[in-house]
């Protein structure tokens, strides 16, 4: 379960950069309406991102054999605050579009995407099979793509 919700961040993390620049693009030129398509296959994978996560945390939090620290619980409880607060801001950003907050929602969702890809990048390079060394490289990137994202946004 571990491993599907690593696949699942990974592509979720490409459509939200593939969103973000077709989305920027819009502001500026005529993009065409097929690249919804990326909105609704991100829709779908953060509803299996969610519903994974809740079954990982699950076994996480049961495990018998090697029960969690205080330390892995807090980054759990991390994590889950992070997606909690992405989840809020991609819910205006929906909901309000361009009339609510507009291009500063669009920056404060970039940030709130790196914020949480940046705390979960542990687990997720583990999940998928990388070593941890691509953790600071990984984490660099993403806070790398969501300023461009953001500064995209708001001009």
């Amino acid at each position: 379960m571990r491993k599907a919700n690593g696949i699942v961040a990974a592509l979720i993390t490409l459509l939200f950069l593939a969103h973000a620049l077709l989305g920027s693009a819009s502001l500026h030129v005529s993009t065409p309406s097929t690249f919804k398509v990326f909105v609704l296959v991100g829709v779908a994978a953060i509803a299996v991102h969610v519903a994974l996560s809740i079954g990982t945390s699950a076994q996480q939090m049961n495990d018998k054999e090697r029960p969690p620290s205080p330390r892995k619980k807090r980054h759990l409880a991390l994590k889950w605050v992070t997606g909690a607060v992405l989840a809020l801001v991609a819910v205006v950003h929906v909901v309000g579009g361009m009339e609510l907050g507009g291009r500063v929602t669009l920056a404060l969702l970039a940030a709130a995407i790196a914020v949480h890809a940046c705390v979960g990048a542990k687990s997720l390079l583990k999940d998928v099979g990388l070593s941890d060394v691509w953790r600071l490289p990984f984490r660099i990137c993403v806070c790398i793509l969501a300023c461009v994202a953001g500064v995209a946004a708001l001009f």
